[in-house]
């Protein structure tokens, strides 16, 4: 079931992605905190480390994406640096490919500490737990990522 939603969630954000250039990915309306580029590339981030907690051996929060990425950053911090839009696209998939081939494995690991979500009374204390919560983190940004790209468009931003 997990793969199925892992499987769905990826493919529906894709359909809504395919047509985002860069120029829209970096747009920011006006009173929004952040813009596509921004949601996706935390997404991907935040879902290597609910699932994996490592990438290649370290913590995947202090990969170099996670300075434009992490919770508390913004577009503000990107310096031309961060990953394109289409090198996100490209992760993305290649994270659906990871987490698909290692899901069962993952599910059953523990996690090194557990994650504990303060302003929601969360807590995470194995992987079962985060990856579960992934699916949840995944649909709460592809909606954010609907959301402004149906705002650029009615705002004609393009």
């Amino acid at each position: 079931m997990i793969r199925d939603q892992f499987q769905d969630s990826y493919k529906l954000l894709n359909k809504h992605i395919k047509d985002i250039d860069e120029k829209t990915a970096t747009l920011q309306p006006d009173s929004v905190n952040n813009n596509i580029k921004w949601q996706l590339g935390h997404l991907i981030l935040l879902n290597d480390f609910l699932v994996f907690e490592t990438i290649n051996g370290e913590n995947a929060l202090e990969q170099s994406a996670a300075k434009y990425f992490l919770w508390g950053t913004s577009p503000l911090n990107f310096d031309g640096n961060e990953p394109s839009f289409d090198e996100l696209k490209l992760l993305l998939n290649e994270q659906l490919d990871r987490i698909l081939n290692s899901l069962e494995k993952q599910l059953n690991k523990s996690r090194n500490e557990p994650i504990v979500l303060k302003d929601s009374d969360i807590v995470m204390n194995n992987f079962n737990e985060s990856i579960h919560f992934s699916i949840i983190h995944t649909n709460r940004h592809m909606g954010q990522i609907v959301l402004l790209k149906s705002m650029i468009n009615k705002l004609n931003l393009k």
